[in-house]
């Protein structure tokens, strides 16, 4: 702790700043540019997407193994799922909620 104290104020009383320093300062002055915020905005919606329709798939297959097995239906892939996360089960196998 003391250190970090020391090496603070020797690089805070030099005249000149560093130029680690100055690439700081510039960094935290240049904005994002749009089109990484709208990439990195893409991502998270992809991730969303998949997290969801993972969710839903695996509660389809359990809920159709549970609830009724009787009936001929089969499970749409994950990308399926992925692409629109929703139920896909057939309305007489759904759990009233």
């Amino acid at each position: 702790m003391n250190l970090i104290l020391l090496l603070i104020m020797t690089t805070s009383a030099s005249p000149e700043p560093t130029e680690a320093l100055v690439s700081v300062q510039q960094d935290q002055q240049d904005p994002v540019p749009p089109e990484e915020v709208g990439r990195c905005q893409d991502g998270v919606d992809d991730l969303k997407n998949s997290i969801l329709g993972l969710e839903s798939y695996l509660r389809d297959k359990k809920e159709y193994k549970e609830l009724c097995p009787y009936l001929v239906w089969e499970q749409p892939s994950l990308e399926v799922y992925k692409k629109e996360p929703k139920s896909y089960l057939p309305s007489e196998c759904k759990t009233k909620e």
